[in-house]
């Protein structure tokens, strides 16, 4: 079975989604672009007039009681506040009849005096003007007493505010046609490796089996397309053949108890017997039923809960803020960085257990079981009132997340063969990181346009439809579990392979503390002080890291499989991660330098996700055999949160020594440091009876 087969499909299905979607996106956008430019200008022009009479009888009602219009006091704080409520609006300012600029917010004077400050203009109509000046468009209304000029009310709009917003709209429409183009692949996905590539396969193995003269099995699909039908009848031709060997039998048998010529009894055995060795039948008339499973049968309910889990990423700092109470003993930012933290602890401390349902379980019920706390903390993550409340629902998000991925990687570790391994995983990897994507992105622009709480709620809503879709998809004939129970020594024992435990320390624990201290932590905390970013332009900047990671990780796997060069691998992700971190530290431009290390961490991690967890039967082939190679990844896994769990304790407990942009330098040295020195014990896992007895099979 070659796992591999879907990624053709699935960059087909992604040229025909490409094809059908984009084109009347786009077309459409346009029209609207064009509609929302047309009707905003006017809606503009009105709210401008608008502020300017409500500021106009402010101003006049003040000269009525006497105060001379160039000597009103406070007109800074009178004009900051709508400036601050209006960004559309650039300035705001008054003159007096022959011009001049008496007060000014917003810009300089020059821009007004340049075309005020003559006195024609004092002589114009009592209707409010409208001209462009420079980057604006100024709009002037009068200032009278008692119907006579005293001067005008200055309200001038961004000239390019209407394009920026434009431009905003349609990046948003981008996104959120990115993300939907990848879950329409994914669904189109499943359906055809579900009810067309799928069965044929099982077909074609049958079928092969029938060529050379096995009648003993039949295909096992029941679905009632057309697909499903020819399957039918297929099978039928199979119960036919059977029926018609039934019939011969019987026919001999008849022969030889009737016959009284012992040659053509003797004829007839030899028939039978020619007939019994190029041919098989079932003994008991019921054909074998066979299945297919595959690494694909659980990758769209684990993209989907994925998908979940991921629209929060962009915003959860900003969501712990917004809920952040001092907690006694930590500083602020130990606090914000607390609910991450114990998020990834309780992953770590509930994936051993996990690991071992999903032997006696099955996969099946492991993911539903899963389903249920993920389900509650996403629902009730948004009803938190207080930082405690998101710890707490945080948490039960965390325990579902272990037994739902430790489900996955157990049913695809099972399916897996040995010449396919890499890629195998890569269908867990793939599904994760598109996931991350869509997630990143469109929760992003969720979290912009309806807030943070109605996101989580959709979080929640689509764990329902990915508990629906296991409880439809996998039945319960799953592969056996590997191996039996892990004892505590065996784990132990695992330490005691020092390829396995360089592995953990040195390249599993600094990824995983440079992806959650690093992009999950920090990035949103850095990005969202600068006042020219919003969420919207965080969740696009943090797509880079997944956008990078899905592109490499299928030529990673395939290269790996091939040269078999994944320890190198590794080493070369993890020395390109912690300089990435670095690398603000050289770069004058703060924002450029935090999306080129978001990009270098996307491709560390695309360079070194999948073959490191291939690695891992080449460096424990003896303890794979021994507890299973679902468990001695689970343990791996166990390890790698260790990482998890410090990094965002890390980078909080960095901020106050250094800011938020020393933070990231900080710890992106102690990921550099970390990877170098996994790279110079990589040379020694060439040689050693481990990697030995695994090649030499």
């Amino acid at each position: 079975m070659i796992l591999d087969r879907t990624r053709p499909l699935f960059i087909r299905l992604l040229l025909l989604v490409v094809l059908v979607l984009v084109p009347p996106v786009a077309w459409i956008a346009h029209q609207a672009t064009g509609e929302f430019s047309r009707g905003l200008i006017p809606e503009m022009d009105k709210k401008a007039e608008a502020i300017g009479r409500d500021l106009e009888q402010s101003i006049e009602r003040a000269v009525g009681y006497g105060i001379p219009l160039d000597q009103l006091q406070g007109m800074d704080q009178f004009f900051a506040p709508v400036l601050a409520a209006n960004p559309e609006i650039r300035y705001l300012a008054v003159t007096d009849r022959a011009g001049k600029v008496l007060f000014i917010e917003g810009a300089e004077r020059s821009v007004l005096e340049a075309v005020y400050g003559g006195a024609d203009f004092a002589a114009g109509t009592e209707h409010s003007r409208k001209l462009a000046l420079g980057g604006f468009i100024d709009l002037a209304q009068p200032l009278a007493i008692k119907g006579a000029r005293i001067g005008h009310i200055h309200v001038g709009m961004d000239q390019d505010y209407v394009g920026g917003r434009l431009q905003e709209i349609l990046v948003d429409l981008a996104v959120v046609t990115l993300g939907a183009l990848l879950v329409a692949v994914e669904i189109l996905l499943f359906v055809v490796t579900f009810n067309i590539t799928g069965p044929m396969r099982v077909v074609g193995t049958v079928m092969e089996r029938v060529r050379r003269g096995d009648f003993s099995c039949s295909a096992g699909v029941t679905s009632d397309d057309e697909v499903g039908r020819f399957v039918h009848g297929f099978n039928g031709a199979i119960r036919l053949a059977d029926q018609l060997f039934r019939r011969l039998e019987a026919y001999i048998d008849e022969v030889k108890a009737a016959h009284f010529d012992a040659g053509v009894v003797e004829k007839v055995k030899d028939i039978e017997s020619r007939v019994r060795f190029l041919f098989r039948f079932a003994r008991n008339g019921r054909p074998e039923i066979v299945n297919e499973h595959q690494a694909t049968d659980i990758r769209l309910p684990l993209f989907l809960f994925v998908f979940a889990e991921e629209i929060s990423r962009s915003f959860m700092p900003l969501y712990i803020r917004d809920l952040y109470a001092p907690i006694p003993g930590l500083t602020p930012e130990l606090a914000m960085g607390l609910p991450i933290a114990l998020f990834m602890l309780v992953i770590a401390l509930a994936s051993p257990s996990a690991s071992l349902l999903a032997n006696r379980l099955g996969a099946r019920r492991v993911f539903l079981i899963g389903l249920v706390p993920a389900t509650i903390g996403f629902v009730m993550s948004a009803l938190a009132v207080t930082i405690y409340d998101l710890i707490a629902w945080r948490a039960a998000t965390a325990l579902g997340y272990a037994f739902i991925t430790m489900a996955c990687q157990g049913y695809i570790a099972q399916v897996s063969q040995q010449q396919t391994r890499t890629q195998g995983l890569g269908v867990y990897v793939g599904a994760v990181l598109t996931a991350s994507v869509c997630g990143t992105g469109i929760g992003g622009v969720l979290a912009e346009r309806v807030g943070f709480r109605v996101t989580f709620l959709v979080a929640g809503a689509l764990t329902v439809i990915t508990a629906v879709l296991i409880w439809r998809l996998l039945d319960s004939t799953q592969p056996q579990a590997e191996g039996p129970s892990p004892r505590k020594r065996d784990f132990l024992r695992l330490l005691r392979n020092w390829r396995f435990s360089a592995l953990v320390a040195f390249a599993a624990i600094p990824a995983k503390m440079a992806l959650t201290g690093f992009l999950f932590f920090l990035v949103p905390l850095t990005l969202s002080q600068n006042p020219s970013l919003d969420l919207g332009d965080v969740a696009r900047m943090m797509m880079a890291y997944p956008v990078s990671v899905v592109l490499l990780s299928p030529l990673v796997a395939r290269f790996a499989d091939r040269v078999g060069w994944r320890v190198g691998l590794v080493a070369a992700g993890g020395l390109l991660g912690g300089a990435g971190l670095v690398l603000p530290a050289f770069w004058d431009e703060p924002v450029l330098a935090v999306q080129a290390a978001i990009l270098l961490l996307g491709v560390s991690h695309g360079l070194s996700a999948s073959p490191q967890l291939a690695m891992i039967p080449d460096l424990c082939w003896t303890e794979c055999r021994a507890i299973g190679q679902t468990n001695v990844l689970a343990f791996l896994r166990l390890a790698e949160r260790i990482g998890s769990f410090a990094g965002p304790l890390l980078a909080a407990a960095l901020i106050p020594l250094y800011g938020h942009q020393g933070a990231i330098v900080a710890l992106g040295w102690l990921v550099l440091g970390m990877a170098a020195v996994f790279a110079l014990l990589s040379f020694a896992y060439h040689a050693g009876p481990h990697i030995e007895t695994e090649w030499g099979e």
